[in-house]
C-alpha cells in the first residue's frame, strides 16, 4: 500500500523567527528553486504560465504592480504540491477520487507555506483561489463570479491552458487552438471577459 501522507519539507524558518515583508521576487526565486529541483515538469509549467502573464496583464488592463503580482503568483501558484506525496504528484496514470481529494489540498497548503513571508494578499490569493470556478464549482471555498479575486481568475485561465497543452504520461498535450476550443466549451468555469481576452493574445 502506498503512503499518501504529506511529504516532509524542511522549513527555512525557525519557530522563533519573525520575518518582515519579503521582496516577492526574492520569494519567487526561492520557491522556483525548490520546485525545479524536485519536480522539473511542475517548474516548467509555472514558468510558462508566468511568461504568458505579460500579454494577458496588458489586455486585462492591470496596473504595473498588479501585473507583477500576477506574474509572481503564477510562478508559485502550485507550491502547495511540494507537501503532497511524490507518489501522487508523479503518478503516470489518472488519479483516483481519494488521490484527487488530497491534491485539492495544495491550494490551502501553499497559502500556509507562504504565510511566513508576509507577501501581498493579491499574491497569496492566487495561490489559494486559482482553482475556484466562475460558476462556483471549484475549490477550496466554492467561490463564484467576482467573489473570486481578479488575479486568481486570470491564473485559473492560464493554468487550464498550460495543463491542456502540456504532455504527461496519461495525457497528450493538445494544440493552442484545441486548448482554447476546450476552454470555450467549458466556459462556465472561467470569467467570460477574461477568457475572451485570453483568446486574443499570442500564447507561448
Amino acid at each position: 500500500m502506498q503512503n499518501y501522507s504529506h511529504a516532509s519539507i524542511p522549513s527555512p524558518y525557525s519557530d522563533d523567527l519573525v520575518l518582515e515583508t519579503i521582496d516577492p521576487v526574492v520569494a519567487l526565486n526561492f520557491v522556483n528553486g525548490i520546485i525545479d529541483g524536485r519536480y522539473p515538469d511542475l517548474g516548467g509549467h509555472q514558468q510558462r504560465m508566468r511568461r504568458n502573464t505579460v500579454s494577458f496583464a496588458k489586455l486585462i488592463g492591470l496596473s504595473l504592480e498588479e501585473s507583477e503580482f500576477l506574474a509572481i503568483g503564477a510562478g508559485m501558484h502550485d507550491i502547495g504540491k511540494l507537501h503532497i506525496s511524490d507518489y501522487i504528484i508523479n503518478k503516470p496514470s489518472q488519479l483516483t477520487t481519494s488521490e484527487f481529494l488530497l491534491i485539492q489540498q495544495h491550494t490551502e497548503i501553499g497559502c500556509k507555506l507562504l504565510s511566513p513571508l508576509n507577501l501581498d494578499s493579491r499574491i497569496t490569493d492566487i495561490v489559494l483561489y486559482h482553482h475556484e470556478n466562475y460558476d462556483g464549482s471549484g475549490y477550496p471555498e466554492g467561490l463564484s463570479g467576482d467573489d473570486i479575486p481578479l488575479l486568481a481568475r486570470a491564473v485559473r485561465i492560464l493554468d487550464s491552458y498550460d495543463a491542456l497543452t502540456m504532455s504527461r504520461p496519461y495525457h497528450k498535450g493538445v494544440t493552442a487552438e484545441e486548448a482554447l476550443l476546450i476552454m470555450r466549451r467549458d466556459s462556465q468555469q472561467y470569467d467570460p471577459r477574461l477568457l475572451k481576452l485570453f483568446g486574443e493574445i499570442k500564447l507561448l
